[in-house]
């Protein structure tokens, strides 16, 4: 993961998110709140901002984090990431995309 993290707003996601295929975090001082993988981190983070979900809301202020990766290696690195921080809102904004798509 980048070691350098970002408040999560629209400016900072604008200024360092790349448009690129990587993993992504979110968290608060006191928890992993949301990790996940996409083509476009720049997009999906902006997805989050302008739909948080009720869970997001719950833990905000919030920062952010991310790594680029090539697509091939995206779920393996996801994987880690769930197993490793166990964070707060992962499954649930997982579910509400598989039922929106």
């Amino acid at each position: 993961m980048n070691s350098s993290t970002y408040v999560f707003s629209h400016r900072a996601v604008l200024e360092n998110a790349p448009k690129a295929s990587g993993v992504y975090s979110i968290f608060n001082s006191k928890r992993w709140v949301h990790v996940g993988e996409s083509d476009d981190i720049q997009q999906s983070l902006f997805n989050l901002l302008n739909e948080p979900s009720p869970c997001l809301r719950r833990f905000s202020p919030l920062s952010f984090s991310f790594a680029p990766a090539p697509p091939a290696e995206r779920a393996a690195r996801l994987k880690s990431m769930i197993d490793a921080r166990h964070p707060a809102c992962t499954l649930e904004l997982t579910n509400r995309r598989t039922y929106e798509g």
